[in-house]
């Protein structure tokens, strides 16, 4: 599997993203997949997230099989967002995967099980 990672923070003073690549690197490994993308955001309250649209881009062009986040807040800017985008992805068959709570949908089981 083709991994795109995407990490992002609100603010530069927020420290978090060497962690969160940390583990989104681990995850991958322990998964034997590759990551084929590694986007690093910052920043909050804009309209438009050029660095998340890098990300769907290469899912649209078929060159990742996977978008991994470290927590499901990172993707989307409101549930709406969050559903729309998770949508699009399934629609191009690109898998959705929140590192830390177990949010995986490669597999069946993963698809089948709620989350809550």
């Amino acid at each position: 599997m083709r991994v795109g990672i995407y990490a992002r923070v609100s603010t530069n003073e927020q420290r978090t993203l060497p962690m969160q690549l940390k583990a989104l690197r681990k995850y991958v490994r322990a998964r034997n997949w590759k990551v084929a993308l590694e986007v690093e955001d910052i920043g909050s309250g804009v309209k438009e997230r050029k660095k998340r649209e890098q990300v769907m881009d290469a899912a649209r062009r078929r060159e990742i099989d996977v978008v991994l986040v470290w927590k499901l807040d990172r993707l989307g800017r409101s549930i709406h967002d969050l559903f729309m985008t998770m949508k699009e992805l399934t629609d191009l068959d690109v898998i959705f995967c929140v590192a830390d709570r177990a949010v995986d949908l490669s597999s069946p089981v993963g698809r089948a099980v709620p989350v809550c």
